[in-house]
Parts: structure tokens; sequence; C-alpha cells
């Protein structure tokens, strides 16, 4: 039986998952700078930001693997497939910003709004803020490489 159609079909779902997380961004961050219900935006910001976030990236992360092992490709091979290579780079790139700036940014936001301090720490919002849209532009970047190495493979 072959399954690669059904892991494209997967990782392609994935990948809309991951990008709903871009629009999601845009819709909270607006009403957050605009400072309407600023600790309950949040609040609903970090969850559905850390939803979409989990289940686009393991989705297309394992996805990502099982179509490298069943196909002809390789991982981080630049001499005849630069293109997925690059997609692998970019994913590390994100992973290692998930992990060393996101998740600490979002605990302390976290523990911010369940201590009800009056204030949240704008800083790292605007941190966290600024971390997603390179990682929604490293994402973007990705689908494009998805989308065009027909045409320069």
């Amino acid at each position: 039986m072959n399954l690669y159609p059904t892991y494209v079909t997967l990782h392609i779902i994935f990948s809309g998952i991951w990008l709903s997380f871009f629009v999601t961004e845009i819709i909270f961050r607006k009403k957050i700078n605009n400072g309407f219900s600023v600790k309950e935006n949040t609040s609903n910001y970090l969850a559905l930001t850390n939803i979409f976030g989990i289940i686009g990236t393991v989705g297309i992360l394992v996805t990502g693997i099982l179509l490298v092992l069943n196909s002809g490709y390789g991982f981080f091979d630049m001499t005849s497939n630069h293109w997925l290579a690059t997609k692998q780079i970019i994913l590390v790139i994100i992973l290692i910003l998930t992990g060393a700036i996101v998740i600490p940014t979002a605990k302390k936001i976290r523990i911010e709004i369940e201590s009800n301090v009056e204030e949240l720490t704008l800083s790292s919002l605007k941190k966290l803020f600024k971390t997603n849209l390179i990682i929604n532009l490293l994402v973007i970047l990705n689908l494009l490489f998805a989308i065009t190495h027909r045409f320069y493979s």
C-alpha cells in the first residue's frame, strides 16, 4: 500500500493549520494592541496560538519525516534537493525559536495573567509578537519553497 499521497495530503492540511496561526496572530494582536480586554485577549491568544502551533508544527514535522522516508529525498541534502534542505533548515530554526523564545516568554506572560498582575509586561508581549511574526514569515517562506520548487528544481 502506497501511503505517500496520504502523507502529502496530511502535510498540506497541517500546513493550512499552521498558516491559520498567522491569521489568528493578526486578529488577536490587533485587539491586544488596541487595549480591548487585554488580559482576556492575551490569554485567548496564548491558548489558540499554542493549539495551532503544536498541531501544525508536530503535524508538519511528522508528515515531513514520513514524506522524506518514503521518497527518494534525504535529510539536509543540498546536492540534489536544495529546496527541501532549505525547508528543513528553516523548520529547525522555527523549532529553535519556539523552544528558546516563544515557550519561555508565553510561560512568563501566563504567570503574570494568573497572578493577576495589573499591567502585563508589554516588553514580553512585544517579544512574543515579534518572534511569532518571524516564525510566521518563515512558515510562509517554507510554503513558497514547497509551491515553487517544481519551477527551479
